[in-house]
């Protein structure tokens, strides 16, 4: 399974909790602990480790938390029920210093906390070592490019499929724009050719970039990177189990991808809370980017708002339209086990309340019935209804 999210946000940057690194840090509030808490319940003992391979100080300078703090939260919130562990490492020694001043204050709360200051590819081994008998959730965020295709590649198939394993990642687009020209241009001394080599595991990605670039009218790269992250994520996963999806991160709606986040499960239901999870996250990215700079001043409406609301009504139409197809053939759906069929290009920016009225209507018109109507949105199934 493997999708590309049709919209994105922002990259994330260490020294302040700018709009760029709130989508990022929201998606990491929502989703490990629902992560955990539900990996780690048929585990004995009840145990997730979280790790952050690029941690930076895990602090912001105005007191807010970074991915690293996100996690050390989350294992607070479900200490009650769930033993969750970290494992953070960061290269600067700076930084790192500060993250393990925030690591201290949780360690004192009886949190589990595991600092390493270097490479983060170089403790890979120990996390795994660390994280045996328990779901393990990556999250690898850097700067720059990411770890080598041939740490990572390895790393998923010697974790299997359970307990869970479940990764989040940075690809950087910028990385590929960069190199891509520099390509075409012959100048392979130039470092970025050789990067990409390295975090693609090969040269392959040279013509994948090239013909798309050569497809584009405006000669422009973006969809070269978007090609490239597509196929590093099949690459990836390719002989295991695991699935994907990607979405464009931008700094802001019209701006080109700075990188695509790239998430990798084995769960169905993984799919649907991330996706549940990011759409969240995505609405709280955009209240803080705020109006475009160019938006009127003292309109009647919060633009804002009425960008969010008209995003729903959209989501809520193309999940009926979805919907309506995936019931087409007459047979009956567990709709977890088709959540990219049934939020396909909305999927990461549609929330569940969009799939719950989306369906309501379909009921209601008699398009589709409940074969099972679940508890929770994701556990229904459905099928076509008596009106066709």
């Amino acid at each position: 399974m493997g999708l590309e999210v049709a919209r994105g946000t922002s990259a994330g940057l260490l020294d302040a909790p700018a709009p760029q690194s709130v989508y990022k840090n929201a998606i990491l509030d929502q989703y490990v602990i629902r992560y955990s808490t539900m990996t780690a319940s048929r585990l004995t003992p009840r145990r997730a480790v979280l790790f952050d391979g690029f941690a930076g100080g895990g602090r912001y300078s105005d007191g807010k938390a970074g991915s690293s703090e996100q996690m050390m939260l989350a294992a607070q919130k479900a200490r009650p029920h769930t033993q969750i562990d970290i494992f953070v490492v960061e290269q600067s020694k700076a930084l790192f210093d500060r993250l393990n001043g925030v690591a201290d204050e949780y360690r004192r709360r009886g949190i589990a906390i595991e600092s390493r200051h270097g490479d983060c590819g170089s403790r890979l081994g120990e996390v795994l070592g660390w994280a045996q008998g328990a779901s393990l959730f990556l999250f690898l965020d850097p700067c720059g490019a990411v770890l080598p295709y041939d740490q990572l590649a390895p790393l998923l198939r010697q974790r299997g499929a359970w307990p869970r394993t479940e990764l989040l990642m940075n690809f950087s687009a910028d990385l590929i724009r960069r190199a891509g020209g520099q390509y075409k241009k012959g100048q392979l001394d130039l470092g970025g050719v050789a990067s990409a080599d390295n975090v693609c595991g090969g040269d392959w990605w040279r013509d994948v970039a090239l013909q798309a670039h050569l497809q584009t009218r405006d000669g422009s790269w973006e969809t070269a990177a978007q090609a490239v992250a597509l196929e590093y994520a099949r690459r990836l996963t390719r002989g295991t189990k695991f699935g994907y999806v990607i979405a464009p991160v931008r700094r802001r709606q019209h701006h080109q991808p700075i990188y695509y986040l790239i998430f990798l499960t084995t769960d169905v239901h993984g799919l649907w809370v991330f996706g549940a999870s990011a759409a969240k996250a995505r609405e709280a990215w955009i209240r803080a980017l705020g109006p475009e700079e160019d938006a009127v001043d003292g309109m009647l409406f919060d633009v804002v708002e009425e960008q969010i609301r008209a995003e729903h009504d959209r989501n809520i139409r193309q999940i009926s339209l979805n919907l309506t197809k995936l019931v087409a053939d007459g047979t009956d759906k567990p709709v977890v086990n088709h959540t990219l069929d049934v939020f396909d290009q909305v999927y990461g920016e549609a929330k569940e309340t969009a799939f719950s009225a989306a369906l309501r209507g379909l009921v209601s018109s008699g398009h589709i019935e409940f074969v099972q109507k679940g508890s929770k949105p994701h556990q229904h199934i459905i099928r076509a209804g008596k009106v066709s």
